[in-house]
């Protein structure tokens, strides 16, 4: 017998689907896309990968920026730690396919670690039927969050599990993929079709505004392609420099007055060649630390920036201490964000 699962919340959806539900087939132009994770984008959610349009050994994504992988399949949208988790839900009506909850959530960090989950990359996930021969995939669900069988029917915004890191997962997130009669489809871009006009035109502009009619996302691709251009998605205080491993485990620890160091970090993500991050640590007495950082080589899928001072008093005096981290491009400043901590 078929289960209905019922709406929890408008947040993620695609219209189409395979024969077996109701309504006529859609086109690409037809499906709409939200999304698949219930939170707040740009505050505790952010896309840290997009869809690689390239089938070459190079990476180019909708937006022409190289906020990917090579041969990545899909959306990344994650939360901030593996602390941290948020709903994962239905991107569209339809019929449960397949799911799996039997791995264990662990971050993948080395090849031997890639190694214990060949063949199970997406690690525990759901996917979803839809009208018109469309499918959505769900992966790296927290173990035990899985809240479907295969068979149920499933309405928009219906709960399938929990952001996780099982399978293939170097940081906590629902990777949303998008398959037309099994083909991957960009959700930015609509059709394989216009994947393919977009890689000529980023190819030889290099930089072009987005403007396909045809992207699935209900809401403002614009929105959605903020992050792929590089963001501040975390600022704060440890009492020690800081590692991105630590902050991707959350093992931060805030300073205390007597904390053998009082440093100040940023996190970004999707940086790019020759950005700077420059912090500014300003406490009761006056600037402990500041730097206007090195310039970055290379793309950075991560990127954790810090700045501090070590402990030459008995303790750290009473007060605020002002965090400042900007990100600066081309000689602009991008973005600003600043954190507070009384002491």
């Amino acid at each position: 017998m078929m289960r209905r699962i019922g709406t929890f919340g408008l947040i993620a959806g695609v219209t189409a689907g395979l024969g077996m539900l109701s309504g006529t087939p859609a086109s690409a132009t037809d499906l709409e896309l939200t999304l698949p994770i219930d939170c707040t984008l740009g505050r505790d959610c952010f896309v840290q990968n997009y869809v690689d349009i390239d089938p070459a050994d190079a990476v180019m994504t909708a937006s022409c920026e190289r906020a990917g992988y090579d041969g990545h399949k899909g959306t990344d949208f994650r939360v901030l730690n593996t602390g941290e988790s948020a709903d994962v839900i239905a991107a569209a009506p339809g019929i449960v396919k397949g799911v799996r909850d039997e791995m264990p959530d662990r971050l993948v960090l080395s090849e031997d670690d890639r190694k214990q989950v060949g063949g199970k990359e997406c690690g525990n996930g759901v996917v979803i039927a839809h009208d018109g021969g469309w499918e959505t995939q769900y992966c790296h669900l927290r173990l035990g969050s899985v809240t479907v069988t295969a068979g149920d029917r499933v309405d928009r915004g219906a709960r399938l599990g929990r952001v996780g890191y099982s399978g293939f997962a170097a940081f906590p997130h629902v990777h949303l993929s998008v398959r037309k009669n099994g083909e991957m489809i960009d959700p930015f871009l609509g059709t394989a079709e216009n994947a393919r006009s977009r890689l000529e035109t980023c190819e030889a502009n290099g930089s072009d505004p987005l403007q396909y009619q045809d992207a699935l996302w209900q809401a403002d691709i614009n929105s959605l392609l903020i992050d792929a251009a590089g963001k501040i998605i975390e600022t704060g205080f440890a009492d020690n420099p800081v590692k991105s491993i630590d902050v991707e485990r959350a093992e931060v620890k805030t300073p205390a007055a007597g904390s053998p160091a009082f440093v100040f970090f940023a996190r970004l993500i999707n940086v790019r060649n020759g950005d700077r991050i420059a912090l500014r640590l300003v406490g009761p007495q006056g600037v402990l630390a500041e730097s206007e950082g090195k310039p970055i080589e290379g793309q950075k899928a991560q990127w954790v920036a810090f700045a501090g001072r070590k402990l030459k008093q008995e303790s750290w005096p009473a007060g605020n201490y002002v965090g400042t981290a900007m990100l600066i491009r081309d000689g602009e400043i991008i973005q600003k964000e600043t954190s507070v901590l009384s002491l």
